[in-house]
Parts: structure tokens; C-alpha cells; sequence
């Protein structure tokens, strides 16, 4: 579901050395939040500040991937007001998954090929055997970001390329990299008057958050790719699947399968239990008329494209 930094056909053996080292950087930079996070658990413990700003930086940047960068930019489930647009964009970009145009523009390219040669993320890259398995899978979940793949902006992401907004948040990206890790710091310290507490919300507001998102939002790519049920059609070759552990992590887009057979739909999880708190974020902002042209689903339309209709219970969907 993402691609950490714009890339262009032209452009790319130009980048490409720069593009792995910030790839990496952003990548594995995070995972030093997950040291330092142990080790000050075990030093001072975890504070209830430290655990709410890991919370609330997590909700709103991932709601900004899931809400803005998937199913508003990507798929157009939704028309949105000026601002809500700005704040999902600026938002999904503090999630540190790249910019807006290469999100966009790589994630229209994995609908194109799913699981096919031309998909920028497939665990199926090396074969189905049990060892191609785990390559595909270790390709498909962080592998694929450090491969020689150019994805042609102009190409798949032209309507995002015509948004001056859009165009000015893609290149503000590494501005939101830094607010993303500062701000929990800056409120750390604001609220403790502490550097400890600055550090605390660093650590978990910051790295550690980034860390946690970055494994949720991936394991779309690999796990939902290789596990789970696949209770709707799609194309042949796509083996999306609906992996329910994910449900509040991937703040619904766990819901694979579903959404690979409808892929516009503005809800993911349309069965009973299946928790989707980004429609619940859609819904909530068509009730404030900030909102409009949301594509719920339709009984009719899932019925149309389930595998079976047996014993299937489906949730009341917002109409």
C-alpha cells in the first residue's frame, strides 16, 4: 500500500541511490525507536502521556492513510471538502509512507496488477512453494521499496498531478517526516516541562508509533495477501484476502478482499463484526456535510459479488 518516495520513469537511475538511502532511513530509523523504547520502559517505565500520544498520533496519521490516501485519493469513494482533503493529505503524510503522488500512484498500480507481473507488491513474486512463500511474503510486507521499480507518476496518478493542493503537500513530505516525530516531543515537553518527557514522546509519540503503523500498513500488502478468507469474487490471479486480526490496526482495510472486489467502495468491512473505523471517519463526515458522493455499499451489489450466499449475515451499512 505504499511507496516511500515519488518515483519517475525518467527520472529513477538518477534517484535510485538516494531513494534506498532514505528508504532505508525511514524504514529502519523506526526501529530504533523500539530500543529506545525497552530500554526506557525498563529505566523509567511508560507514562500515561507517553501512551496517549503514541495513541492519538497513530489514530489521525493512520486514519490519513486509510481515509485519505486510500479510499479518498486512491479510489475517489468520496468527494471531501477543502479542508478535510488538506488534513487527511497532510495527516496520511505524517505516517511516513511516502509522498501523496507515489502512495497514490503505486497503489493504483497493485489494483492494476494484483498479484501478476507489473504488481509493485506481490507475495507471489518468486512462485508458491514454501520457500517462495517466505520470500514473497518478505518481498510483498518491506522488500519491494528497495527494488529497481519506477512508477510512472504521470501515468497513474495524473488527477493528483492536476490538484495544486495535493502537488504542494507531495513535496512538503519530509517537512511532515520531521513534524511527525517533533510535535510528540514538543508536547512532551510542553505539557511535563521536562526533557524526559520530551524524550518519552519522542519515543512513543514518534518512533515507536511510526514503527507500529509501518507493520500494521504493510502486513496489508503481505498478510492479506496470503492468509485470511475470500468470501467475494475478483479477477482471476488476485488472491486478496479478508484478514480479521488486522481489523483495528489497518483501521479496516484489513477487509482485502472485499475491497479488491469493490474496489471504490468507502467501507471495507460490510459483514457483521467486521470493525472498520475508517467508514465509521467517512460517515461521520458526511453527517457534517463535509462529505458528499460517499459510495456505500449496496445489498444488492455485495450479493452480486459474493463467492456464496449461505449463512452470510451482512452488517447494516450506512445508505
Amino acid at each position: 500500500m505504499t511507496g516511500l518516495l515519488p518515483t519517475t520513469v525518467a527520472t529513477q537511475s538518477q534517484r535510485r541511490p538516494l531513494q534506498e538511502a532514505i528508504t532505508g532511513l525511514i524504514l529502519f530509523g523506526p526501529v530504533v525507536g523500539v530500543v529506545l523504547g525497552a530500554i526506557a520502559f525498563f529505566d523509567r517505565g511508560v507514562t500515561t502521556l507517553d501512551l496517549i500520544l503514541a495513541f492519538v498520533f497513530y489514530v489521525v496519521t493512520g486514519h490519513g492513510l486509510s481515509a485519505g490516501f486510500h479510499r479518498l485519493f486512491t479510489h475517489r469513494s468520496f468527494k471531501a471538502a477543502r479542508w478535510v482533503k488538506l488534513t487527511l493529505a497532510v495527516s496520511g503524510s505524517m505516517a511516513f509512507e511516502g509522498s501523496l503522488t507515489g502512495w497514490v500512484a503505486n497503489h493504483r498500480r497493485h489494483h492494476a496488477y494484483t498479484d501478476r507481473p507489473g504488481d509493485p507488491h506481490s507475495p507471489y513474486e518468486y512462485g508458491t512453494g514454501p520457500w517462495a512463500r517466505v520470500r514473497g511474503a518478505l518481498h510483498a510486507h518491506s522488500g519491494w521499496l528497495f527494488e529497481h521499480q519506477a512508477t510512472d507518476e504521470a501515468r497513474w496518478a495524473p488527477d493528483i498531478l492536476r490538484d495544486h493542493d495535493l502537488v504542494v503537500v507531495s513535496k512538503l513530505f519530509p517537512v511532515f517526516c520531521v513534524a511527525s516525530l517533533g510535535l510528540p516531543g514538543l508536547i512532551g515537553w510542553a505539557v511535563t516541562g521536562t526533557l524526559a518527557g520530551a524524550l518519552g514522546g519522542f519515543i512513543w509519540g514518534g518512533l515507536l508509533r511510526v514503527f507500529l503503523l509501518h507493520q500494521s500498513t504493510f502486513a496489508v500488502n503481505s498478510a492479506c495477501h496470503l492468509w485470511g478468507k475470500r468470501p467475494f469474487k475478483t479477477r482471476d490471479g488476485d488472491r486478496a484476502t479478508n484478514f480479521a486480526p488486522l481489523a483495528i490496526p489497518a483501521m479496516g482495510d484489513n477487509w482485502h478482499n472485499l475491497h479488491h472486489s469493490l474496489p471504490r467502495l468507502a467501507r471495507h468491512g460490510v459483514d457483521r463484526g467486521q470493525l472498520d473505523s475508517t467508514a465509521r471517519l467517512i460517515w461521520l463526515l458526511e453527517r457534517m456535510g463535509a462529505a458528499t458522493d460517499v459510495r456505500w455499499p449496496d445489498r444488492a451489489a455485495l450479493d452480486g459479488r459474493r463467492v456464496g450466499l449461505d449463512d452470510v449475515h451482512i452488517a447494516r451499512v450506512p445508505a
